[in-house]
């Protein structure tokens, strides 16, 4: 039985009983987490969040394969929402995307525990690269 696409376009095509790896995406930045979730939503299913407070919330009530953080964010920062999500979840792969390039050598970032550390501007398809290697498609 050859599966079918609903989107009717060229978007990966799920075997019957599968379900498309959650990825959460969580910055401050509208137009940052539109450009995520366009370009990773064919094959991943995407889940927003404009804050670290909202990404605790999601993280904590819903399966994620995966996070994108950034760190500077309103009410709760990346940093502390990574600590926080550490405490409850030990294996997701986690991913800072941040303007702030050198940040990656900051003890606290390097002691947090992440998968990946990239910067803004997003080269999309090596994000794309580094996330198919962490979770697969």
């Amino acid at each position: 039985m050859t599966p079918i696409n609903p989107a009717g376009d060229d978007a990966p095509v799920l075997e019957p009983g599968l379900t498309k790896k959650r990825i959460l995406i969580c910055d401050d930045e509208e137009p940052i987490r539109l450009l995520l979730a366009e370009a990773l939503q064919d094959s991943y299913d995407i889940v927003e969040a404009a804050n670290g407070r909202d990404a605790l919330r999601l993280a904590t009530k819903e399966h994620i394969d995966l996070i994108i953080i950034d760190i500077k964010m309103p009410q709760v920062h990346g940093l502390e929402a990574i600590e926080r999500i550490r405490e409850r979840d030990s294996n997701v792969p986690i991913i800072i995307c941040s303007a702030y390039p050198l940040m990656e050598d900051d003890i606290v970032v390097k002691t947090s525990d992440i998968a990946a550390f990239i910067t803004k501007p997003i080269d999309i398809e090596s994000l794309k690269s580094r996330i198919t290697e962490l979770i697969g498609r």
